[in-house]
C-alpha cells in the first residue's frame, strides 16, 4: 500500500530535520549527559563489579540511544511546527514600546 503523497512529504521533511547538523549536535550533547547518568543509575552494580559482557554493552548503547532519539524527535517536531506556524516560534523578541509620562504625572522637581 502506497503512502499518500502529503504524508510522504511530511515524513521526508521530518527525517530532513532529524538529521540536521543542529539536531544531531543537540542530541549528542543531551545523550552525553543523560546517557552516563542513566547508565550509572541502571547498571551501577555490574559496573562496580567490572562484570562486562556483550549483553551489558548492548544495554549501555541502548541507554545512550534513548535520550539521543528523544532529543532528535523533539527537535525535528519543533522544526516542523515552526515551518507550519512561524509566528509562534519567532526568535526575535520585541521590546514593548516606551511609555511616555504625562506632564501632570512628572515629579514636582522635574523640569518637564
Amino acid at each position: 500500500m502506497a503512502v499518500p503523497t502529503r504524508q510522504a512529504g511530511m515524513v521526508r521533511r521530518f527525517f530532513h530535520h532529524w538529521f540536521r547538523r543542529e539536531t544531531v549536535t543537540r542530541a549528542l550533547k543531551v545523550a552525553s549527559v543523560v546517557g552516563p547518568t542513566l547508565t550509572v543509575i541502571n547498571h551501577y552494580d555490574v559496573l562496580w563489579d567490572l562484570d562486562f559482557s556483550p549483553r551489558l554493552l548492548t544495554k549501555i548503547l541502548l541507554t545512550f540511544l534513548v535520550p539521543y532519539s528523544v532529543s532528535s524527535f523533539s527537535s525535528a517536531r519543533a522544526y516542523m511546527d515552526s515551518e507550519n506556524n512561524p509566528a509562534s516560534f519567532s526568535t526575535q523578541t520585541e521590546s514593548p514600546p516606551a511609555r511616555s509620562v504625562p506632564a501632570s504625572a512628572a515629579s514636582p522637581g522635574d523640569p518637564g
